[in-house]
């Protein structure tokens, strides 16, 4: 099934709309957290119907993981100006409250330039290694939604430090857009898998993207990557921050994000 159509947000009513979560994203413990940030992501633009107001950031908190299926979503917009736009957006199933987003859509405005952040220096995507070669990395339905190649040559449980970079572009091309780059940012195994401390459950509270790019501008063609970096710093007390950087092939910054995730030896 197409990404667009996993997306796909229907008008539902004043302020309210439909999606259909695909079985396509599923993890380990249900649909991945990127995918459904991509649903809201698009709801958002759905809802202001209006291409000069694009993503600029997206705070998602799960509140409780959905089922494959039907959802509905609830979209109110906090606050217009005269070119930045807050919306909060809720996703619901089975009558119960799912996901809660809150995010900013604004219109390119012109300021200062300084940039001092640069894509990592790692093995171009011929020279990294597919996931489904990665030795024990277990076969999901995501990977059949994303080709994932690892560029940091750490496999899981080898007790590298969790700092990971990748290779991602979509199994099927499409556009560059916000949606796809909201995905993106949590399509990956967490960095803490490649530590001694190996594979556990770490499903994520939160999550944050900053698109840092006017995505219509940035060249894309087919058959071209994204190069994403992801690292933890921090776990203790059942919890642990992961930190992402997205970045075009040519080095153009595309996006960062955070996430809070718990971290524990078990279901939680």
């Amino acid at each position: 099934m197409p990404f667009d159509d996993d997306i796909a947000v229907h008008r539902a009513g004043v302020d309210h709309y439909r999606c259909e979560i695909s079985p396509a994203h599923q993890i380990i413990r249900g649909p991945n957290g990127g995918y459904l940030a991509a649903i809201l992501t698009r709801a958002g633009d759905v809802h202001l119907d209006d291409p000069t107001r694009t993503l600029r950031s997206l705070t998602t908190h799960f509140l409780r993981p959905p089922e494959d299926g039907p959802a509905t979503l609830e979209v109110t917009t906090e606050q217009q100006g005269r070119s930045v736009t807050y919306l909060r957006i809720k996703m619901f199933q089975n009558g119960k409250n799912m996901l809660l987003g809150t995010g900013v859509w604004a219109t390119q405005r012109s300021g200062p330039d300084y940039r001092s952040w640069s894509a990592p220096e790692v093995p171009g995507p011929d020279d990294s290694v597919p996931i489904g070669e990665m030795g024990d990395s277990p076969k999901l339905a995501i990977h059949d939604v994303w080709d994932i190649r690892n560029a940091s040559g750490h496999g899981f449980g080898q007790g590298a430090a969790a700092d990971v970079c990748w290779w991602i572009r979509p199994a099927v091309h499409r556009a560059l857009d916000n949606a796809m780059i909201v995905a993106m940012s949590d399509a990956l195994p967490p960095p803490i898998f490649v530590t001694d401390v190996g594979r556990l459950p770490v499903p994520t509270l939160d999550l944050t993207v900053h698109i840092r790019s006017d995505l219509s501008k940035v060249a894309w063609r087919e058959g071209d990557w994204v190069l994403t970096r992801f690292s933890t710093r921090f776990a203790a007390d059942g919890f642990l921050e992961e930190d992402g950087e997205l970045f075009a092939a040519d080095g153009t910054p595309l996006a960062h994000s955070r996430q809070l995730a718990l971290a524990v030896p078990g279901p939680e």
